[in-house]
This record gives structure tokens, sequence and C-alpha cells, in this order.
């Protein structure tokens, strides 16, 4: 039975979005035919332009919403006429720089894998194996920055997104963040705990025609036609996946169609039974997940499982106090202007086209002749008020509005708040940070999808060793071996909690040190919340320098490679030469006679 039975969309595209729609009984979606890989051609066309049609409707909603996120995040916050009345617009972009520094506070930390397998120890070291060679998939992969751009894109267009899969030219699991834009999902779909709901997801693909040649050579024909023999013309075309099934589609042809690559799928073992007949058995697959899943990642916080979307991003919720802040600071600066003064000058004693120049004569510090009467009478200078007070206040607040929506007031704003000590602008920076752990949990429990993908990743295409090298202790490197033979036992794949979770160095060790104090932690535990390189052989020496400080042991005890302490001389002081020398002769003596 096809993953795809079942419901796909609303007939009217707008049903999935209103809550009455949850109370509709029988039909609610178009009649559609089930997924099957013997589907012909035209079949599969007509299904791909069905779920096209679909998400079309939804598309064309979110769209200007995220191009709205894009422009304030750019600065773009004014209109063409706005933008072409001045040349360069006033405005605070509080909204990139709240973004920009939200970023790099929930990203600081990376995501620490936890694997665990049986307790046998085998099992314990096929653990520790695979626990290395996620860590190293991790660095090389980039998956801070990777995450980085995840939590961007999510904030700007509702929905962040990773895809797994393998990279034929490295010979090595690949992960790519994806723009939302260039996606088709099912309209009917959500993304919650468990990930997408979707029973599709359609991704627009580029590639030069020689490529697709070699990857469809039965649809080369039509492939050349289309870019007229230019076989270095990129050509888009959409890649159609299901849980079981893929197949691509351009324009009005199918270039081809397989069962998804990334699962290894039971096999029919040809085998001699002991009256020498030929029997054959199923031998089941290795997987580390238990059924083919879509090679796409979600990340998402603000859904309230009505689409696959956010509802609400931390963009949008601040459009309207950035307005308010620009338009604030273009009252103050037109307010300032006027407060500037102009010049008041009377016809009395100035043609017109003399007064234009009293007011740039009176800027310039120059001197202005009048022939005769009263100057006072001639011209006056005009200031205009000073602004309130709440104007310039009601501007600090908005800011502080928007730091306070993205978790960032203690650290962008910290420095006005009146803290002069090291301990209140961490407790400062610490609400902050409470608040984009918030964010942090999501972040764990993408990563953890992650790390799980690149294991089942490992079972399918770990066919040849593949090494990670890994730090190990004292700094040093290690080399890790692993391939799919090796993936005898079942793992148990997640992200450390709490790993995610940002955490200032400077609190780390302060909160390390309080705990030592009190007793609360041991040595090795102390040395590994202050990102000592050998933790265990630090506590040790630890150990040894307090017993010789308490003179239990002597310093030989921590530096073997000292030499003994020389016995000390007599209290009577050093003996006289002539003395020594009758001692040492009366030795020399004593073995001649031996």
């Amino acid at each position: 039975m096809s993953i795809l039975s079942g419901f796909f969309s609303a007939l009217d595209p707008k049903v999935n979005l209103a809550p009455d729609g949850d109370r509709e009984q029988g039909i609610v979606s178009e009649k559609t035919p089930e997924l099957v890989l013997e589907m012909d051609d035209e079949e599969l066309l007509e299904l791909s332009k069905q779920w096209s049609k679909q998400w079309a409707a939804f598309s064309a909603e979110i769209e200007p919403k995220q191009k709205e996120n894009e422009r304030y995040w750019l600065g773009k916050q004014y209109t063409d006429v706005e933008i072409a009345s001045e040349k360069r617009p006033l405005y605070d972009n509080r909204i990139f720089s709240s973004l920009e520094t939200f970023l790099p506070i929930a990203t600081r930390q990376n995501p620490e894998p936890l694997v665990s397998a049986d307790q046998s120890p085998e099992g314990e070291e096929l653990a520790d194996k695979v626990s290395k060679m996620l860590s190293y998939q991790a660095d090389v992969q980039r998956l801070k920055l990777k995450l980085k751009k995840v939590v961007r894109l999510w904030s700007l267009y509702y929905c962040g997104l990773v895809k797994v899969g393998w990279d034929m030219v490295y010979d090595d699991i690949k992960t790519s963040v994806l723009r939302p834009q260039k996606l088709i999902l099912d309209s009917n779909a959500t993304v919650d705990e468990d990930g997408y709901t979707g029973e599709y997801i359609g991704e627009y693909r580029k590639d030069k025609a020689k490529v697709l040649v070699q990857r469809f050579p039965e649809r080369s024909a039509e492939i050349e036609k289309e870019c007229e023999n230019k076989m270095d013309t990129e050509l888009q075309y959409i890649e159609w996946w299901t849980d079981e099934y893929v197949f691509w589609t351009m324009k009005e042809m199918v270039l081809g169609k397989a069962k998804n690559p990334h699962w290894n799928y039971d096999e029919e073992v040809s085998e001699m039974n002991i009256y020498g007949a030929e029997v054959k058995t199923n031998v089941a697959g290795k997987n580390h997940f238990v059924a083919p899943k879509k090679p796409y990642i979600f990340f998402s916080v603000f859904n309230i499982g009505l689409h696959p979307f956010d509802d609400t991003s931390l963009i949008s919720q601040n459009l309207s106090l950035q307005d308010l802040i620009n338009k604030r600071m273009r009252q103050i600066d037109k307010n300032v202007d006027n407060m500037n003064g102009g010049s008041i000058v009377s016809g009395d004693h100035f043609t017109q086209e003399e007064a234009a120049g009293v007011s740039d004569a009176l800027r310039r510090g120059a001197t202005i002749w009048v022939p005769n009467g009263d100057v006072n009478s001639a011209y006056k200078r005009d200031t205009g008020p000073a602004l309130p007070g709440d104007v310039y206040n009601n501007l600090v607040d908005a800011r502080n509005e928007v730091d306070n929506v993205f978790g960032t007031h203690g650290t962008s704003r910290g420095e006005e708040t009146g803290e002069k000590t090291v301990r209140g602008k961490i407790i400062a920076k610490s609400s902050d940070e409470s608040r984009i752990g918030f964010i942090a949990d999501y972040l764990e429990q993408f990563s953890d999808q992650v790390f799980n993908w690149w294991v089942q990743l490992m079972y399918v295409y770990y066919d040849q060793p593949h090494v990670a090298i890994v730090m190990g202790e004292a700094q040093a490197r290690e080399y890790v071996e692993l391939q799919k033979s090796d993936l005898v036992s079942a793992l148990l794949v997640s992200v450390r909690e709490g790993s995610l979770i940002p955490k200032d160095p400077m609190i780390k060790r302060s909160e390390a040190i309080d705990l030592w104090q009190a007793g609360a932690i041991g040595p090795i535990e102390l040395f590994k919340k202050l990102d000592w390189p050998n933790p265990q052989k630090s506590a040790e020496e630890l150990l040894l320098w307090t017993q010789i400080k308490a003179g239990s042991l002597p310093p030989q005890a921590m530096f073997p490679d000292m030499a003994a302490p020389m016995p000390q001389a007599p209290t009577g002081g050093i003996p006289p030469v002539n003395q020594v020398a009758a001692e040492v002769e009366q030795q020399y003596q004593a073995l001649g006679q031996v």
C-alpha cells in the first residue's frame, strides 16, 4: 500500500486555513489517485499538476508576506513614492540589528550528538564510533553555520529546512539549506514535533543539460531538443518526493522515476538446503529508520497546525514597531531642522531676490547691510519650539520592545541600563538567553533529526570504510573508521539536552567555580565545565598537588624525574675539611680489607 493513500488537500485551499474546516465530514479533498511506481507518464504528470495547482493558491497568500519581511530586513521600508522624494530616506533598521544579534546567540553552541546502543562492550564501542563520526560530519559540513542560515530563513519566510542526501563527488553525506520558495508542499499539511506531515514535496532544481542526459538517458533526445543541443545550458525541473518514491518532471515530460534511494530494501537470497535444493529466503534490509522518509527536515516554531508554514515570525511581529521607529525618527529629524531656525525678512528693506540670500548669509556668518532704519525691524531669526521629551521616550520604548521580542535587549541595549558590574550584566544577558532558549529547544529537535538522518545514510551508503578525524584527549588527533557492516546494533541517536541552549562562557565558568566551592561537583566535572583540554588528567594532578601540599606525599609523586632531596647537614653545622677527609680515608681502608 502506498504511503500516499488518504486525503491530499482541500477542495478550497482556504478550507485548511479556516477553523470550521476541521469539522467537515466526507470528502474534503480532490479525488486523488494513489501514487504507485507502475503509473505511466501521463498519470504521473496529471498527479504532479494537481499537486502544483493545490499549492499555488496557498503560495499566492504567503509570498507577499515573505517579500515584506525580506524588504524590512534589507532596510527597504518605504514605498517607491517615499524613496523617490528623498535620496536616502531616514530609518533605524532595528529588525536587522535585532535579528542579526539574535542569531549568534541562538546558534552559539554546537549540537552535541548523544548515541547509545546495548550495554555490551561492542555496543558501547560502536556508539562511541558513531558519535565521533557525527561530530566529525557536523564539523566538516559546517552544521553550526547551516543552523544559523535555517533560523534566518525561518524568520524571514516562515519556514526553514535542510535536505539531506549523498554527494557523488565527495562520496559522503551532504546537507543543504533550501529556500522555501523552491518547494511545492502539501497545502493540507503542517509541521509538528514529528516533522512534516504532508504526503509529498516538490523541489525546483537546476542542472546542466549534459548532466540530465547522463541521469536520464532515455530522455536524451527530448533534453537535447529542449536546449537546442547546447549541452551547457541549465534546465530547471521538479523533483517529486514521497516517502516511498521519487520522480522527476520537466514541462510535459517525466524524466524518470524510482524507489526512495535512501533505504535498504529487503532482498531475496537463494541458498542450498541440506538436500541440495535451492531455497529462496527473504533477508530484511538493515536501516536506522523504521520506514522510508522524504529527505527534508523542517524547522518550525510558531505553527498552530493549520498549514506547513508558520503562522507568524519574529520579524512579522515587529513590522508595526519598525514603522513607528521610522516615523519617530523622521519627526525628530524634521523638528530638529525647524529648531535650526529660518529668517523673516522685511520687504521695506530688501527685495524678494535679496531676501533669499539673507538666510544663506546668516548661516555662513556673513555681514548683512541694512541701508537705513532700525536693523531689528529689517529681519529676525525664527526658531521652532523644542520637542517634548515623550517623543524621544516613545522612540526608545519602541526600540526596546523590538529587542524584547527577539530576546536581545540585554545584549544590544544592556550598556544603557546602568549596569556597571560584571554580575549585573550577566543577569541582564541571562534573562534574554532564557527567552532565546525557547527557540533553542526547537533547534535541538531539528538537529536531532539531522543526526538521525545522517546515521540512516551511513546504513545505506557506507559500503567502504569512511574515516573521521576528531580531537581526543589532550587535544590529540584520533582517527575513527566506520562502515555499514559495523552497524550491527540498534542505535538511539539524539542531541544532548541543553547543548544548544545559549549560555555565555563567562557564566558557565562562574557557575562551575561556585559549584566547586560549594562541594557540589568533583574535580573532573569542574574541569569539564571550564573546557579544560584533559579533565581526567587535570583532576589527577589536582589530587596529587593537594596531597603534596598537605605533606602526605613528596614532590616526586608529581615530578618523578626530580632528584631525591639531599640529606640534611648535621645540626652542628658543616664538619671541618680534615674530619671529612679522615672519614673518607677510613671508608677506603675498610673497602681494602674486604
